[in-house]
Order: C-alpha cells, then sequence, then structure tokens
C-alpha cells in the first residue's frame, strides 16, 4: 500500500456531454476543489459530443474549468466473430482509441477520474499508455449502458479496482464477469455545491409560484429514465381538494428526447387539467428551486445514490422516492420510498406530508443532519483510501 496525496496531481476528467446533470457537477464541483485546495491541475474530455449547454457552461466557468476536450464519435463496441461489419467496427475502435490516448497523453495525467461506464471502459482501455497511474471503473446507476463485448472485458479485466455509489452497481460486475466483491467499493457522491439562503416568497414570485401552497417539487433531468408523469397522475389526484402546487425542474434543451418528454408533460398536465397547479420549469436556479418547495420527490426507473436526494436533504425537506438501493442508502428505511409506477402509494404518501406538517419537520431536521456526512472532503478522503488500497 503506497501513499497517495492529490497534492500537485495533474488529473484528467472523463465526462460524457456537456450538459449539467448529476456526473457532470459532480466532476466539475471536485475538480475545482482539486484545484484549490490541493494545486492539481486540470484537464476535462467528453468522450460523446464538447457542445455546452448555457448551465453546464455558467456552473463550469464557476468551477475554474474551460476548455473542454473532445476527440470524435466515440467506437469501443466490438463483437466476438468474424464479419465485415465487426472488421469495420474494431478499426474504427482502434484509430478512436488511438486518437484519445495521442490527445490524453500530451496531458500527462497522474490520475483519471471517469464518470459513468462508457467513461470508465475508455481509461480502462488507455490509462497505462497514457502515462496514469490512478484510475477506477466509475458506475453511477447507468444499469442500461453496458455493451457486453470483447474491449468491455478487456476493461473490466484492466481497471484497477471498481466503485458504484450504490451495493446493485455492481451487479454486473459480480454476476457477469466474475469480478471480486473484495474489489468493489462503495463512493458515494458528494452534495455539490452549498447551501444558498433566499427569500422564499421573492423566489416564489420569480418563478411563477403560488406562496400559500404546500409545494411538491421533483428536480431531475427530462430523460426516459425519470418519470415525472407518475408524480403528475398522483398529484392530479388530490390538486383539487388540496391547497398544493407542483413543480418540475430540467433541461429541456439538452437533445431531442429531453424536449420530446418536457412537451408530453405539458401535454399531460393540459389532459388532467392542472396546467394552472403546475410549473414545469427548464433552466431555473437549482438551488432557488429547492429554497421553494416544501416537499423533494424522485420517481424514476433506475438509481445510484441521486445527489438530488443530498440537496433535497441539505435544504431541509422531507422527500418521497422510487424504492431503490440507492435511495435506501441515503433515506435510510423510510416510510417514504415508494415501489416503482405505484401511483396510489405515491399519492398517500403526498396526502401525509401534507396532513402532518409536524412529520415534515422531524424529517427535515433528521435529513439536515444525515446529509452532513455526505461532503466533499470526507469524498476526497475516501478516495484517497481507495488510492492507497489498490497502488
Amino acid at each position: 500500500m503506497a501513499e497517495f496525496s492529490f497534492q500537485n496531481k495533474t488529473v484528467v476528467f472523463i465526462i460524457k456531454v456537456c450538459s449539467l446533470a448529476g456526473a457532470e457537477r459532480q466532476a466539475l464541483g471536485l475538480a475545482s476543489y482539486l484545484k484549490e485546495n490541493y494545486n492539481c491541475k486540470i484537464h476535462f474530455v467528453a468522450t460523446h459530443s464538447a457542445e455546452q449547454t448555457d448551465e453546464f457552461r455558467n456552473f463550469a466557468l464557476k468551477c475554474g474549468v474551460q476548455n473542454i476536450e473532445y476527440y470524435g464519435t466515440p467506437s469501443l463496441a466490438v463483437r466476438k466473430g468474424f464479419s465485415y461489419a465487426n472488421f469495420k467496427k474494431t478499426l474504427r475502435a482502434y484509430f478512436y482509441l488511438n486518437k484519445v490516448k495521442k490527445g490524453i497523453k500530451n496531458m500527462k495525467p497522474d490520475v483519471i477520474i471517469p464518470y459513468m461506464n462508457f467513461a470508465s471502459k475508455l481509461s480502462a482501455l488507455i490509462y497505462k499508455d497514457v502515462g496514469a497511474k490512478y484510475t477506477f471503473w466509475h458506475e453511477l446507476g447507468e444499469s442500461d449502458n453496458y455493451y457486453y463485448d470483447i474491449l468491455e472485458k478487456k476493461a473490466v479485466k484492466q481497471i484497477p479496482f471498481f466503485c458504484a455509489n450504490a451495493k446493485d452497481g455492481f451487479n454486473t460486475f459480480q454476476n457477469y464477469y466474475g469480478v471480486k466483491e473484495g474489489d468493489c467499493n462503495l463512493l458515494t457522491q458528494y452534495v455539490s455545491f452549498a447551501k444558498i439562503d433566499f427569500d422564499v416568497n421573492v423566489v416564489k414570485e420569480e418563478l411563477g409560484i403560488p406562496k400559500n401552497k404546500l409545494v411538491y417539487g421533483m428536480i431531475a433531468h427530462f430523460r426516459d429514465q425519470k418519470h415525472p408523469e407518475l408524480l403528475m397522475e398522483a398529484f392530479s389526484k388530490i390538486a383539487f381538494e388540496k391547497e398544493i402546487h407542483l413543480v418540475f425542474l430540467g433541461n429541456k434543451d439538452n437533445d431531442a428526447s429531453t424536449l420530446k418528454k418536457y412537451n408530453s408533460l405539458v401535454d399531460l398536465s393540459k389532459k388532467l387539467n392542472i396546467q394552472d397547479k403546475v410549473s414545469l420549469l427548464s433552466g431555473a436556479s437549482v438551488e432557488k428551486v429547492l429554497s421553494a418547495i416544501d416537499v423533494g420527490v424522485l420517481v424514476s426507473e433506475f438509481e445510484g445514490a441521486p445527489t438530488v436526494l443530498m440537496e433535497y436533504m441539505m435544504y431541509g425537506k422531507p422527500i418521497i422516492a422510487t424504492d431503490h438501493v440507492g435511495c435506501k442508502l441515503l433515506m435510510g428505511e423510510s416510510e417514504f420510498l415508494v415501489a416503482k409506477n405505484d401511483v396510489n402509494s405515491l399519492e398517500n404518501k403526498m396526502v401525509k406530508l401534507y396532513e402532518n406538517p409536524d412529520l415534515r419537520n422531524q424529517i427535515a431536521e433528521k435529513h439536515v443532519e444525515l446529509v452532513k456526512k455526505y461532503s466533499l472532503e470526507n469524498y476526497c478522503l475516501r478516495l484517497k483510501e481507495l488510492f492507497e488500497k489498490y497502488s
């Protein structure tokens, strides 16, 4: 076991795209922390697109990150068997890997920190050739993003160790690839920004949110694995008998699929006749929305340990979330974890919190204490321990 320090290291972060979802916010926040506290030299590589959303660009500039390298259309899926199509894929992968190696080698990295499976696969295949001593597989709950191909098998064998922010993130590695349990390590994410105290009434007026109603809010990108439509359906069942309002925040302009999802929610709100009781926001300040809501909600198909739950906790919000392993890790044995697609249970939990302000306050106080352990400082200490363990 060799002692490790981030001091004066050159760190390359590999992300997928330049939009500000949880993984990208985590990467940028960690980059800023390492630069300010350990004098690290920071580089960023985006594998699938270097086009930046305004939200990403603004946050990146706050974190001191300006330049994002991009090496063209990624290609790393090579199957077994002989065919012309597979031969072409092999050539594309070869040229892509060499282009990436050349670019990252010029950065002279000590550490490569990938985010999600494609970036981890890439890091495993190149880190030794580019001179990096430290890297790992970083699984963040993207359970539909495995290829099970030759290069992935090779990458799994070459990577020093595996991290996930919840235990179910290791299922593919252990059950399909036979990775030893001892090489699988929890690395739960951190709260990526500090709490800002706003005047709630001013924020509500700015965002068009009613001031005298209990506000449920779901902060999540409008992506297929998120299910805001189920929350809207549950909300509609009680919207006309309770003094309540519903807020969604995401980025509708991230790509064609997010815009489609956003538009479908607009249509659903009209179909349910609740369009005046729902705020569909895009591009608004996360911190302002966090201050304006009373109950945080996350309804989804799968999750790791979602950072938005930590953000709800930091702002002292009770939470209703789908019963995933990562949500349970953060919330504990909460009665407000609901089964997937269970609209009736979701409705019942919303009603219970509406009718019990004392319970809301008790949960909020508990959450504020729970989230304190998910600090950036503790996250870096955990990474340091892992790099020392596997060096």
